[in-house]
């Protein structure tokens, strides 16, 4: 079949309903095409007249983004199950074809950041394509959505050519990727267990040299929380491409020369401050902590590391990026980076510090040393037996804090259970950088 390429500019289409292919390119597309590109490869059986797109251009047009983009058609045209198990050497010849594309824009363009965004099989043809462009064709940012690309499949080379970030959202709620990807295998065609990255994240290889753990850090993790539930997302295989979902999480990951991305509004009745947000809100964006600590989990205790850094706000919403790092001995797998989002509001059963049923109790305060100089801190002992996202089940914690520390914790120690086990993590910062001092 002849390869269909369907160029769009993401605000500058517009869709007449009840007429497939009726579309208009507006006006703008050409101040658009040199503030930057994005490049989208659909999932199985998408791509063409049917496609999975609408979400992912309604919700960057709704976020204000700036650039140009089209979905490139890499499918076979013969439905969802051929396009899943095509050939390996079928996907590659395709994405050279893509990354033939790539070099004339960057070629032409060269200042302007290139995104390439793959969903579901699309994250096969995304890691090939990548591997087909030259050392000095590097895009911006990856990312890649509900991806069935094998968690085992060696990213190396394709992470070799981002200049910046691979984005990997992963959900156990993935029913696709649990039930039908293991029937079917993952798209890269790989041998072994069909986990995928959409599901597990990618998996470092066994053995890896430095090079391979300096580009598996580029990795950055964005797993499934309840919160994305107020964008549509539930952890199904399609809700990232849900056009809230883009809008809030996926539009601020893709890069141009100018940037008009609105704030997204929280939703307020019956909610209350995210001490999270209030503890980082004031602080600019690249300020960051780290702290050292150990985590243990059902008795078995490995010292770490975590460093957490504010990487965007607005007046709704933050994103902190946390660095997990195991320390001492051999380390077989690189720091796990995650990006986790932090609404103003939030309802209050959301939180160990709001939920109504915790108990709060203030402790005396203690000098703790940081960077150098005694911080009074003030203490707190919080208990709560209920579920939460990101602490677990009936959580106990002894928490330290000082306003002068990016999002405000100074020492942490939790016991919780986690997926039926028992958790603990314990902590205290060791560094502090505030963006702008």
């Amino acid at each position: 079949m002849a390869r269909v390429t369907r160029a769009f500019a993401f605000l500058s289409i517009v869709i007449c309903l009840g007429a497939v292919g009726c579309s208009q390119v507006a006006p703008d597309r050409a101040e658009r095409i040199p503030r930057g590109y994005v490049y989208y490869l659909d999932g199985a059986g998408g791509g063409g007249l049917v496609n999975y797109a609408g979400g992912v251009r309604k919700g960057l047009e709704k976020a204000g983004y700036a650039g140009a983009g089209e979905v490139f058609t890499w499918q076979t045209g013969l439905g969802v199950v051929a396009d899943q198990v095509a050939s390996e050497s079928f996907k590659r010849e395709k994405a050279a074809e893509l990354a033939a594309k790539i070099r004339t824009y960057k070629a032409a363009h060269p200042a302007a950041p290139v995104t390439l965004m793959g969903l579901s099989a699309g994250t096969a043809v995304a890691a090939f394509t990548l591997e087909a462009l030259p050392a000095d064709a590097q895009v911006a940012n990856v990312i890649l959505l509900s991806g069935s690309l094998g968690a085992n499949y060696d990213l190396t080379k394709a992470l070799q050519r981002v200049g910046g970030k691979m984005y990997v959202t992963t959900s156990k709620r993935d029913g696709v990727l649990g039930f039908l990807v293991p029937m079917s295998g993952t798209a890269d065609r790989g041998s072994g267990p069909a986990d995928t990255i959409g599901r597990q994240g990618p998996r470092m290889p066994a053995s890896a040299s430095p090079e391979t753990r300096q580009q598996y850090a580029k990795v950055v993790e964005i797993p499934w929380t309840p919160k994305f539930e107020q964008y549509g997302d539930h952890g199904g295989h399609l809700d990232t491409v849900n056009a809230r979902f883009v809008e809030a999480v996926v539009a601020p990951l893709v890069l141009t020369t100018t940037r008009r991305f609105s704030a997204t509004p929280a939703e307020t009745a019956g909610q209350v401050a995210n001490p999270d947000f209030t503890r980082w809100a004031g602080f600019g964006v690249g300020s960051y902590v780290v702290f050292d600590g150990y985590q243990e989990i059902d008795g078995v205790r490995e010292p770490m590391r975590m460093k957490a850094t504010l990487v965007a706000k607005d007046a709704h919403r933050l994103t902190v990026e946390r660095t997990f790092e195991a320390m001492g001995g051999a380390k077989s797998q690189p720091p796990l980076n995650r990006h986790f989002y932090v609404s103003a509001t939030i309802k209050p059963e959301e939180h160990p510090l709001t939920h109504p049923q915790a108990s709060v109790v203030d402790l005396p305060g203690k000098t703790v040393e940081v960077d150098g100089r005694g911080l009074p801190c003030q203490g707190r002992e919080v208990r709560v037996r209920a579920t939460f996202a990101e602490w677990g089940t009936n959580v106990a914690a002894i928490l330290y804090s000082h306003p002068d520390v990016p999002g405000g914790m100074v020492s942490v120690g939790l016991r919780t259970y986690m997926e039926g086990k028992s958790a603990a993590f314990a902590a205290r910062v060791v560094q502090t950088h505030v963006a702008g001092k």
